[in-house]
């Protein structure tokens, strides 16, 4: 079998590009790949179009090494080829949400045996756009936090750091206040809003069933508004989290859809798998069963 490691040498701690001569070295031992290629990313959009280079018989499994951003390049990439190559993500950002959704393990021992197995799944990807996305579009309230965290500060802190800057920038993120247009195949609303995220899987930066019904195979996102709401309002709403019954929040609307489209009153820097977006109207839609996954 033949492989293609595509790594992010920037991306998180730094930590899992460490480890990455005994596990490339484990695959060529234990007979699960005789055939490896590397490509080092040294800026942004080098694993997209790394990607659309490939063909589908070039190889067997490709794997991803780096953070959501890594992620989303070389998905992107992929579906916008259609390669229907399996993809192993070996998660070694900041805060790995569509891998940590996915329960795919970061040690070296477990991913070789998740690689031996070969255990493959189908799933969906989102688009935006012109754009693909793995996990989520969010914008409002907390969702640039990612853009002002300094690399230093997330190879030192981990996911610490985004939750430090949220903090620091509390007051601000609070007065937060976006006039939505909403339109799905089957309504039509508007809303003012603090924070409005898309969904493909359940977690979102670091925090698990945001979205508590989404799922990466059933054919459609799943659209979360916090609405205009006070302070006091707010930390009764994250109480709910805690307890897993926000979704009954009257604060909070969420919906499920095959295409949704967003216009908002300001012109605001979104996040798309940890990248910047910043043109509205969007139009955001699902690839159903675009993408291969090795899985655990």
């Amino acid at each position: 079998m033949k492989c293609l490691f595509i790594i992010n040498p920037s991306s998180g701690t730094k930590t899992i590009q460490k480890r990455l001569d005994c596990l490339i070295g484990q695959l060529v031992l234990q007979n699960i790949t005789n055939h490896v290629d590397v490509f080092y990313t040294r800026k942004k959009n080098d694993a997209y179009l790394k990607c659309l280079e490939l063909s589908q018989k070039d190889y067997d499994f490709i794997v991803s090494v780096g953070g959501d951003g890594t992620v989303n390049e070389i998905i992107s990439g992929m579906v916008e080829k259609s390669l229907n190559i399996p993809l192993a993500i070996l998660p070694g950002g900041t805060v790995n949400d569509f891998a940590n959704h996915l329960h795919i393990p970061s040690k070296t021992e477990a991913f070789i045996n998740m690689l031996k197995e070969m255990k493959t799944m189908k799933v969906d990807v989102g688009k935006v756009n012109q754009q693909y996305f793995a996990n989520v579009i969010a914008g409002g309230m907390f969702s640039d936090i990612s853009f002002q965290v300094s690399k230093s500060d997330k190879e030192r802190f981990g996911p610490l750091a985004y939750y430090m800057s949220g903090i620091r920038q509390l007051p601000t993120q609070l007065s937060t206040h976006l006039h939505l247009k909403i339109t799905t195949e089957n309504e039509s609303f508007e809303e003012d809003a603090r924070l409005f995220m898309v969904t493909n899987t359940s977690q979102v930066g670091g925090f698990k069933g945001i979205t508590p019904h989404a799922s990466i195979q059933d054919g459609v996102l799943d659209l979360l508004i916090i609405k205009k709401c006070s302070t006091t309002d707010m930390i009764a709403l994250i109480k709910d989290y805690k307890l897993n019954q926000h979704q009954e929040n009257p604060y909070i609307r969420y919906i499920q859809a095959k295409e949704i489209t967003i216009d908002c009153d300001e012109d605001i820097i979104y996040d798309i798998d940890g990248e910047e977006g910043t043109t509205f109207p969007i139009h955001i839609s699902v690839e159903t069963q675009a993408l291969t996954i090795i899985v655990p």
